[in-house]
C-alpha cells in the first residue's frame, strides 16, 4: 500500500492540508478539531480505495468518524431524526479520540480501554462509566462487522469486566428522589398552560418524558373509560415490545382542551409554536427551570416525575407490582428503584388514581 498522506501546515495563512493523488485539500486552522476530523475523512476514503486489508490498518479515529455516521442515520426516531443515543456515543467517543486518535485500532487492547476508564472515573459516575465503555465496546464490534477491525481485538476488550460497587475509585449515582408537593404545586402555578399539563400528566400516567412531549393525536385511544396512549416510539420499541401508557379522568380532562379541535392524527399535542414540532427536551428543561426561579423552589427536572408516579401508586396500593404494571417495567427490581403484563390491572390502578 503507499505511503499514508500527512497532515500538514500550510505556513502562510496556518491552515491545515493533505496533499491526496496529487491534489492539495485544505482541512481548515491547523491543528483544530475540525482540520483533525476533515484530515481523518480523507485518510479514511484514501484507505478504502488503496488498503487491501482493511481491518489491520484502520486508526481508532478513522472507526470513530465512520461509527458516528452510521449512528447518526441507524439511531433515528420515526420521523428520521437522530435519537439521543446518537449524541450518547458522541460522547462516549469524544474521550477515545482525544487518547488514542491516531493509534491502530488492531493495537488497541485492554490496557488502552481501562486507561479510557480510568479518565472516566474521574468526571462521571460508576454506572455511567460503565455504560460509556459499553457503548465504546460496540464501536469495535462494529468495526469487527464491518472488515475495520481484527475479531480477536473485541474477544480482548470483552474481557474488560464493568466497574463494581465499592472497588473502583468512581462515585456512585445519587439517589433519583421524587419531587417534593410543595415545590411541585408552587412551580406549577409559574408554567405556561402547555407546560403545566406535561408535568401533570408526567405524574397522573407514569409516562417518560418523551412519551408525554412527543405525544400525537392519534396516538391516544379515548373510545374507553380509560383512555390508551400508544406512543409511536418509546424506549424499548427496538426490543419488539409494546407500550401502553394509561390515562384516567384527571389526566384526560387536562388534555381535553388540546385534543378537542384536533382533525389531523399526526399533530403533536404539545407544541411551543405553531409548527408541528414537539417540545424538546432541553425546551422543556428549560421551562421547569424557569419555573422553579420564579417559584423560588428547589430547580427539579422532569425525569423525577415518574418517580412521584411510583411513589404514589404504591403509596396508594401498598403493592410493587402496581407500580410495575403502570410504569411499564418488566422486572419488580426495576421499579423498586422507582418507588421506593396485566394490562386490565393498570387500567384499574389509574381509573382510580389518573
Amino acid at each position: 500500500m503507499p505511503r499514508q498522506p500527512k497532515y500538514c501546515l500550510h505556513k502562510s495563512t496556518n491552515q491545515a492540508f493533505v496533499r491526496v493523488n496529487g491534489k492539495q485539500i485544505y482541512l481548515g486552522p491547523y491543528d483544530s478539531p475540525e482540520s483533525r476530523e476533515a484530515y481523518d475523512r480523507e485518510i479514511l476514503h484514501w484507505r478504502r480505495i488503496h488498503d487491501t486489508t482493511g481491518k489491520h490498518s484502520t486508526t481508532v479515529g478513522q472507526l470513530c468518524l465512520a461509527f458516528q455516521q452510521h449512528a447518526d442515520q441507524f439511531y433515528v426516531d420515526e420521523n428520521g431524526k437522530p435519537t439521543g443515543e446518537a449524541n450518547n456515543f458522541r460522547k462516549s467517543l469524544k474521550l477515545l479520540i482525544s487518547m488514542f486518535r491516531t493509534v491502530y485500532c488492531s493495537e488497541f487492547g485492554p490496557v488502552k480501554l481501562k486507561a479510557v476508564r480510568s479518565e472516566l472515573e474521574k468526571v462521571h459516575v460508576r454506572t455511567q462509566v460503565n455504560k460509556s465503555i459499553s457503548r465504546l465496546k460496540s464501536v469495535f464490534r462494529w468495526g469487527v462487522e464491518n472488515e475495520m477491525v481484527p475479531a480477536e481485538i473485541v474477544m480482548a476488550l470483552d474481557c474488560v469486566k464493568g466497574l463494581q460497587k465499592g472497588r473502583c475509585d468512581a462515585k456512585e449515582s445519587e439517589p433519583i428522589l421524587p419531587v417534593p408537593d410543595d415545590d411541585f404545586a408552587a412551580s406549577l402555578t409559574c408554567m405556561t398552560k402547555k407546560v403545566s399539563t406535561i408535568c401533570q400528566l408526567l405524574v397522573l400516567t407514569g409516562a417518560r418524558v418523551s412519551e408525554v412531549r412527543r405525544m400525537r393525536v392519534g396516538d391516544i385511544d379515548t373510545s374507553g373509560e380509560v383512555w390508551l396512549l400508544r406512543p409511536g416510539s418509546h424506549k424499548n420499541a427496538w426490543r419488539g415490545k409494546d407500550r401502553t401508557i394509561f390515562i384516567g379522568p384527571k389526566g384526560q380532562a387536562l388534555l381535553m382542551p388540546f385534543i378537542a379541535d384536533a382533525v389531523q392524527s399526526h399533530i403533536f399535542v404539545f407544541r411551543p409554536r405553531e409548527e408541528n414540532e414537539p417540545y424538546t427536551l432541553r425546551g422543556l428543561e428549560s421551562s421547569i427551570r424557569k419555573a422553579c426561579k420564579r417559584a423560588k423552589v428547589g430547580h427539579w427536572g422532569p425525569g423525577r416525575l415518574r418517580h412521584n408516579a411510583a411513589t404514589t401508586i404504591n403509596s396508594e396500593f401498598g403493592d410493587i407490582d402496581a407500580s410495575r404494571v403502570v410504569l411499564g417495567h418488566s422486572e419488580k427490581s426495576t421499579t423498586q428503584i422507582y418507588a421506593e403484563r396485566d394490562l386490565q390491572k393498570a387500567a384499574e390502578i389509574i381509573l382510580k388514581v389518573g
